[in-house]
């Protein structure tokens, strides 16, 4: 391939439209390419259609980063017409840019393209493409602006702390649809007054005078975590969709109370060998531990053990820790194998069981159950084959949480939510 047939393919113009073409390379490997284009013969004036003729050549700077190995600047004699008729001078058409910015259409691009990866930072894409890291931030915040969604059928909504934000909050709140994943909007604020006014607005600008409906309505059910403001938003702005607490937030509450009854033991026991199970193997309680494993030599019991022959020791010293394991299980295994249809019928006698325990780290449990007894029952819905949670939106919350690393975090809020938005959505793009 020749050197112009290179350029001329690297630049995305055809070699018949050059009138005159030079490269050079400089000695900091850079290399510039001065390029004049063939007038066009059909050319004339926009304004009242006469011939016109060339005023002069003006050389334009552009950069183009297609080389990322090195840098690439074109300088391109554009020429200025005159129309004699009516007076009006203009320049030729750009084919590599329509607009006053000094990059190439193709860099911009570029530069976009990669931004959709959520572990690239704007650092990284400036050196990529001989860029200061400010104009990359100019290209992004010009050409990505993504506004926010319709309101969907089952609406979720969760959190992410965000200290460094430009907005007085800690956290962003961001809204979520739970039945494909698409965020559709992320807000500088979780407090009940921000959200007030944003769900005000929506209705007011969607409400339909003789149906009395709004965008509000498309919602059906409304996936949240254990936050009150959540819940009072929820019941406010759409009556008539159910509220459902989140399962995930709710066995979080009840493992972190039975942590506390397993401490408790452990600082109430002056007997070495108790606080050894209690505290070397803390697992045995998981959930998901095979208590049933094949038992194997201990040391310092001097025989053959396994999980269960540990949970009879301790369960023999602490009957309250057994009264309480065995509660933690019933209640997760009630959460997974419980149906909508019969959850009604099941729930209160869990919640009597807690009620009655006498275990004192599980009354905020119990009360946890009783205030969001109704939460917790709708949550139990089922909607695209899937119980209603908040699992999708929390997994959004950790590519979120990578974005903001990799960019030692961000102070533009608008910025930094059409980032997230542009990442999270592979079909939020750019506009050009």
């Amino acid at each position: 391939m020749s050197l112009e047939n290179f350029i001329t393919d690297m630049l995305n113009i055809k070699s018949e439209n050059i009138e005159k073409l030079t490269s050079i390379n400089q000695s900091n490997d850079s290399i510039i390419i001065k390029i004049t284009m063939k007038k066009d013969p059909n050319c004339n004036c926009p304004i009242c259609h006469g011939k016109i003729k060339i005023l002069g050549y003006y050389p334009r700077k552009l950069t183009h980063s297609t080389l990322v190995n090195r840098k690439c600047t074109i300088i391109y004699n554009q020429r200025r017409y005159y129309c004699p008729t009516c007076e009006f001078s203009f320049h030729e058409d750009n084919p590599f840019i329509h607009t006053k910015e000094n990059l190439t259409i193709e860099t911009i691009v570029n530069v976009l393209t990669d931004l959709k990866d959520g572990g690239v930072t704007y650092t990284l894409i400036a050196k990529r493409y001989n860029l200061s890291v400010t104009k990359v931030q100019n290209i992004f915040d010009k050409h990505v602006d993504i506004p926010r969604k319709t309101l969907p059928r089952v609406l979720s909504i969760d959190e992410h702390y965000f200290p460094s934000s430009s907005y007085d909050s800690l956290y962003c709140c961001i809204l979520m649809d739970f039945e494909t994943g698409i965020v559709m909007d992320i807000l500088p604020d979780r407090k009940k007054a921000y959200l007030s006014s944003y769900f005000n607005n929506i209705k007011n600008a969607t409400l339909d005078d003789k149906t009395k409906i709004s965008e509000l309505d498309n919602v059906k059910f409304v996936s949240i975590d254990l936050y009150d403001n959540y819940r009072d938003i929820a019941h406010k702005y759409f009556p008539t969709a159910l509220v459902c607490a989140d399962s995930f937030h709710v066995i979080k509450h009840l493992t972190d109370a039975f942590k506390d009854v397993r401490l408790r033991c452990r600082r109430s026991t002056e007997d070495k060998d108790l606080q050894y199970l209690l505290t070397r193997f803390k697992y045995i309680f998981h959930h998901e531990t095979n208590i049933d494993n094949k038992p194997k030599y201990n040391k310092r019991f001097k025989r053959k053990m396994n999980y269960r022959d540990m949970m009879t020791i301790l369960f023999d010293r602490f009957p309250d820790l057994k009264v309480a394991y065995e509660l933690k299980e019933k209640y997760i295994l009630f959460n997974e194998t419980t149906t909508r249809e019969i959850v009604e019928e099941r729930f209160p006698s869990i919640l009597m069981d807690f009620a009655n325990c006498n275990i004192l780290e599980y009354e905020e449990f119990y009360n946890l159950l009783r205030n969001w007894y109704n939460e917790i029952i709708n949550s139990f819905n089922i909607a695209n084959n899937k119980r209603i949670n908040n699992s999708y939106i929390e997994s959004r919350n950790k590519q979120i949480e990578r974005l903001l690393f990799n960019a030692n975090g961000y102070t533009n809020f608008k910025r930094a939510r059409n980032r997230m938005m542009y990442c999270l959505n592979k079909d939020d793009t750019y506009k050009i």
